[in-house]
């Protein structure tokens, strides 16, 4: 690694690859988990009946990572680094993988909504478990997708 020949430290574009690569290896993390929470749609309270402290901080968390991971997925993160570091992680390549990660996203979301409309005469859903779903797949699918093409692109 070559640092900047005035100061001996890493030069911007160091620094920014570092990050992509940071990214692209943490950013499974919270995707999974938040699929793995988004298995427990049904778990929470029955009709009618107050909700327990514990699926308050379930459906809490659910929304509060749901919300993160979203603003991941539209501003990239990397909020520590220089304002010409973040531009530089936010390159063509990147805008075109959030751009088909979004359309993956939106014909994912259509096609639940669709399954969800078909099976509502067989399956009786309270509107938070349809909520749950939706979100999880709103914000699972173009996640996965991001992460997918970002890390193929990664390696080559």
């Amino acid at each position: 690694m070559t640092s900047h020949p005035s100061t001996g430290s890493p030069s911007t574009g160091q620094i920014a690859e570092r990050a992509q690569r940071r990214r692209n290896r943490i950013l499974w993390v919270p995707i999974l988990f938040f699929i793995w929470q988004g298995a427990y749609f049904g778990a929470y309270a029955t009709p009618h009946t107050p909700l327990r402290a514990v699926e308050l901080v379930s459906l809490g968390s659910h929304l509060f990572l749901g919300v993160v991971l979203l603003f991941l997925l539209a501003t990239g993160g990397g909020w520590r680094y220089s304002k010409a570091v973040r531009a530089m992680l936010d390159d063509e390549s990147t805008r075109a993988h959030r751009a088909q990660a979004y359309a993956w996203g939106f014909w994912a979301l259509a096609l639940c909504i669709l399954a969800l409309y078909g099976a509502s005469p067989f399956v009786h859903l309270e509107l938070g478990e349809i909520a749950h779903i939706l979100l999880s797949v709103a914000v699972a699918v173009p996640a996965l997708r991001f992460v997918f093409l970002e890390r193929r692109a990664d390696r080559g």
